[in-house]
Parts: structure tokens; C-alpha cells; sequence
């Protein structure tokens, strides 16, 4: 065997033997990150996430409810609704097919 070998193989054996150090603290910001995600799991496991999309379908039944009810007011208002023009023109056809 090659001295420069027997060298290596005792430097090997020697830093094997070392005491290793103990594990370091973690840095502050590690710290503040995984608190904050963990925070915002036991959040999200608690049905947060459904109060707010709750709250944004409410709010959207509300712009639907406003909505039809100003589609409504303008047909009241003016007199004209095609829908109820149509049913009556086949509401009379149908009459006029009943009567001989």
C-alpha cells in the first residue's frame, strides 16, 4: 500500500472518530414560517375556507336577487314584456281552436 494511502486511511479513521457537534438552533425566520403555516392550517381545518366562499355566494344571490328584481320593475313599469305578448298569441290561437 502506498504511505499516502495509509495517511489518508488514518485521517479517515480519525475524523470518524471525532465527536460530532450537536445540532444548532434554528434561525428565527424558520421559526416565524413554520408557525405561520401551521396557524394557518389548523385555520383552514376549522371550515374558514367555507365561511368565506359562503359569504361570496350570498353575496352573489343578492346581486342575482337585485338584479331580477329591477328586470321585473322595468317590466311593470313600461307595460312590455315579451314573454307574456308571445303566451298570449298562442293563449288566443289555442282558444280559437277550442272554439269551432
Amino acid at each position: 500500500m502506498n504511505p499516502i494511502d495509509r495517511q489518508l486511511n488514518r485521517l479517515f479513521k480519525s475524523a470518524s472518530q471525532a465527536p460530532k457537534p450537536g445540532p444548532e438552533e434554528a434561525p428565527f425566520g424558520l421559526e416565524t414560517r413554520v408557525m405561520a403555516d401551521w396557524r394557518a392550517s389548523l385555520r383552514a381545518e376549522n371550515g374558514d375556507v367555507f365561511v368565506a366562499w359562503f359569504g361570496r355566494a350570498a353575496i352573489g344571490a343578492c346581486l342575482l336577487a337585485l338584479l331580477s328584481l329591477a328586470l321585473n320593475y322595468h317590466e311593470l313599469t313600461t307595460g312590455e314584456s315579451g314573454v307574456s305578448a308571445e303566451l298570449a298569441i298562442a293563449d288566443s290561437s289555442m282558444q280559437k281552436g277550442l272554439n269551432p
